[in-house]
């Protein structure tokens, strides 16, 4: 094939990849998801020095350990509210048909709607984290901590952060590409969130004389399959690292991105699989 015709080809997919994000990005705006994370960063701002003063003694531990709870729950519900919105408004408003008749791949339409998810997570992440930091910055000067403040490390916990809501909005659509409602993806990303954060512990349990005596065979295999299949999230969790001032294992951050890397991957391929071939009636 020419190669003005492949480039064509490519500007072709990627001006279409292009128009669905931005699709995304309008519909989140217009749901002023983003205004309703500016005021939660608002409450943030305020009430983050109000909780750290209970605490005179960790004024700064206690503040920090408020803001990534914080964040983590905000991010957790809008991820899930974004996820699920991204093909249930198309099916319900019967545009779903009309993209499928056109000559674009469901891929391209499924990829763009999520990387239109990716970048108003990043932009509400963002403003969290300023709002946050920017309380933390107040506070640190207020009550001076007798250990220093690594602020690259708060930012690299804010980093793995948006990556477990990356991970969790690919497994929320992934659910959604072959549900016929929008409890069954819903209860299954809040159950796969929730015990993510486990794998780690029951890996150990299995592998551990303890378990070896009270599990029968089959049930370790299980739980060293639930161990590899579900997202370990507890991996990207720095929290007590920032909290505590402890420092950061840059072979291990290198590691846990590319293992996210690697499952995002694999979940978006799952995905457009499995939206290709799913019937629309």
């Amino acid at each position: 094939m020419p190669a003005h015709i492949l480039l064509r080809f490519y500007r072709m997919k990627k001006e279409q990849l292009i128009a669905f994000m931005v699709v995304a990005l309008k519909g989140g705006i217009r749901d002023r998801v983003l205004a309703a994370i500016m005021v939660v960063g608002l409450f943030l701002l305020l009430t983050t020095p109000v909780v750290a003063v209970f605490s005179m003694r960790q004024v700064l531990a206690l503040a920090t350990s408020y803001s990534l709870s914080t964040i983590g729950l905000m991010g957790l519900l809008l991820t899930l509210y974004l996820a699920m919105g991204l093909l249930a408004r198309d099916l319900e408003q019967g545009q779903i048909h009309t993209v499928c008749c056109l000559p674009i791949s469901r891929s391209i339409y499924l990829l763009g709607k999520f990387l239109g998810l990716a970048i108003l997570i990043l932009m509400a992440v963002a403003i969290l984290g300023f709002f946050s930091a920017a309380a933390l910055f107040l506070l640190e000067r207020i009550y001076p901590p007798e250990k220093a403040f690594v602020w690259t490390a708060f930012f690299t916990g804010l980093w793995f952060q948006y990556w477990v809501f990356l991970i969790l909005g690919a497994i929320t659509l992934l659910f959604s590409t072959v549900a016929t409602s929008n409890f069954l993806p819903l209860a299954l990303s809040v159950g796969i969130y929730f015990g993510s954060y486990s794998t780690e512990a029951v890996r150990y349990f299995v592998q551990s004389g303890a378990g070896k005596e009270r599990l029968d065979p089959a049930m370790r295999v299980i739980g060293q399959a639930v161990y590899w299949i579900l997202p370990d999230f507890s991996a990207f969790d720095l929290k007590s690292q920032i909290v505590y001032g402890l420092a950061l294992n840059a072979k291990a951050l290198l590691l846990t991105q590319l293992y996210g890397l690697a499952y995002l991957g694999v979940l978006l391929v799952m995905a457009t699989w499995a939206f290709s071939r799913r019937e629309f009636v």
